[in-house]
């Protein structure tokens, strides 16, 4: 299923999963006022993943923690939208989740890119509005916005752009899944994402929507089945919490020194068009 808007050369992927038609809707409407296009892809359910094909899908060791049935079915739909860019033959795509909010810039954003050619393996177009640290240089776009490398963690994948190449290795890499997806991608401590050149959007296009209407009881939750171990007092089991535990500490102190680095910068990448809303204020 497509949804096309003429002049527009950056194509864009959205993970739907059948049973979210609510968020098909929200996505498209926000499309067609911004003037973008996007493929569906078909998001795979992890409920309703067979064990033996949980089990097939599954590294037998990981980097950071366990992934459940939800978050194999995530990456593995990431990893449809992968293939179909490399199908496309096109050079780089853009890759939505449906609980995505955009920029209300974010077609302008999309041609500055397909016009300036960055030299990239993933955007991050999102932002979590946590504090990150980025290298001092930038790489203007014709928006206004800046494209800086990220240098720590950044969690989430709503919204990112992914060139070919990147994909393909991707794929390669990760035949089999050990963790979540996020953790792959935009952990600088994952031996994956240390390999990757990863620029960082500011201020982003693109937030989860219920990190942006946090108090609003009617925002998406997860589809994902994160809270099944919400009060627990282990999450995973005690080596396993421990163990993230360790790398977290880890990470933040990287975090630290980065920041103390003149070379970097700490900030909290905001949300382009709820920055424009605070001033006007």
């Amino acid at each position: 299923m497509q949804w096309h808007t003429e002049g527009i050369v950056m194509q864009s992927f959205l993970i739907n999963l059948d049973r979210s038609p609510d968020r098909l809707h929200f996505f498209e409407s926000q499309a067609a006022a911004s003037g973008i296009s996007f493929t569906r892809v078909s998001g795979v359910d992890g409920r309703e993943l067979t064990q033996q094909e949980l089990d097939d899908a599954v590294a037998p060791s990981y980097e950071f923690q366990p992934i459940n049935a939800g978050e194999i079915g995530l990456f593995m739909s990431h990893k449809r939208a992968w293939e179909r860019l490399i199908e496309s033959g096109d050079p780089h795509a853009a890759v939505f989740e449906d609980d995505a909010v955009l920029s209300k810039s974010i077609r302008a954003i999309f041609d500055a890119i397909d016009s300036q050619r960055p030299e990239f393996d993933v955007i991050k177009l999102e932002t979590t509005l946590r504090a990150v640290v980025c290298q001092h240089g930038v790489q203007p776009l014709s928006t206004g916005n800046t494209l800086q490398r990220l240098a720590t963690w950044h969690g989430g994948t709503a919204g990112y752009v992914i060139s070919r190449s990147c994909a393909e290795k991707l794929l390669d890499w990760k035949s089999l899944l050990a963790d979540p997806i996020d953790q792959v991608m935009f952990n600088p401590m994952s031996r994956v994402s240390s390999s990757l050149n990863i620029l960082q959007l500011n201020p982003a296009a693109c937030i989860q929507k219920d990190i942006l209407e946090k108090d609003d009881p009617n925002a998406f939750g997860t589809t994902i089945d994160r809270n099944i171990t919400t009060g627990r007092v282990f999450r995973h089991g005690p080596l396993i919490d421990l163990r993230r535990m360790l790398k977290k500490n880890a990470e933040r102190r990287r975090r630290i020194r980065l920041s103390r680095n003149p070379e970097n910068v700490q900030a909290v990448i905001p949300f382009e068009s709820h920055a424009a809303l605070q001033k006007a204020s």
